[in-house]
């Protein structure tokens, strides 16, 4: 009986043994997976590098701002567009580009054309880190005292990264006065807007590729 039992709690001790040692090398592998790694390490460089340009944009800096954009910047791939006939001289002299020069003295005007604020905003707003483990993040920047409001948006799909600065009507806003082309204050033609910039990571490098919008 007791040769029994003796065997019975050796045969047990074994499994338990076996057991333990099956699920170690399982959680290891996972953890050990060069794909899984490589994602990791290259999302983890991609949210330094929005870190990098969230910097750059919140020191209102030009020189520096600049430096971001792949000049010239064709007319196609980046929606510049202001009201100024100096730059509209230049901007057709250079093929249908904008230079650096030209980027630097119209600065204040192309700033507001590209929406650099609002870049500003978003990076306030939306939390980078969160990217580590997301793709897309959202802040609806709503106040009911205003008749627009601003949704800022970051969307990333493999090496690619968009950020949106979509401006929406606040229809629960009561326009207490017309506009000079007598729509309400809230109305979709003065509130609607959708304007996003495309970013590309490639060699754990962020490149700006365009800018685009749309009513």
């Amino acid at each position: 009986m007791r040769q029994t039992f003796f065997v019975f709690t050796v045969l047990i001790v074994l499994v338990a043994c076996n057991n333990v040692g099956s699920a170690n090398p399982a959680k290891e592998t996972h953890a050990r997976d060069p794909h899984w790694d490589t994602a990791k390490s290259a999302r983890q460089n991609l949210v330094e590098e929005l870190k990098k340009l969230q910097q750059v944009i919140a020191s209102g800096d030009k020189e520096k701002i600049a430096d971001i954009f792949p000049f010239p910047l064709s007319g196609t791939a980046f929606g510049i567009y202001i009201n100024d006939s100096a730059y509209d001289v230049q901007f057709n002299a250079s093929g249908n580009n904008t230079t650096k020069a030209m980027f630097l003295q119209y600065y204040n005007k192309i700033a507001d054309a590209i929406l650099v604020d609002q870049v500003n905003n978003l990076f306030q707003h939306l939390s980078m880190d969160s990217l580590l483990y997301k793709d897309n993040l959202k802040y609806d920047d709503y106040n009911k005292m205003e008749p627009c409001f601003y949704s800022y948006k970051i969307e990333v799909a493999k090496d690619e990264v968009i950020l949106r600065m979509d401006m929406n009507s606040n229809s629960n806003y009561q326009s207490k006065k017309l506009s000079v082309d007598d729509l309400p204050e809230n109305s979709s033609e003065i509130c609607e807007h959708n304007f996003w910039w495309v970013l590309r990571f490639e060699g754990n490098t962020l490149r700006l590729a365009s800018i685009s919008g749309a009513d």
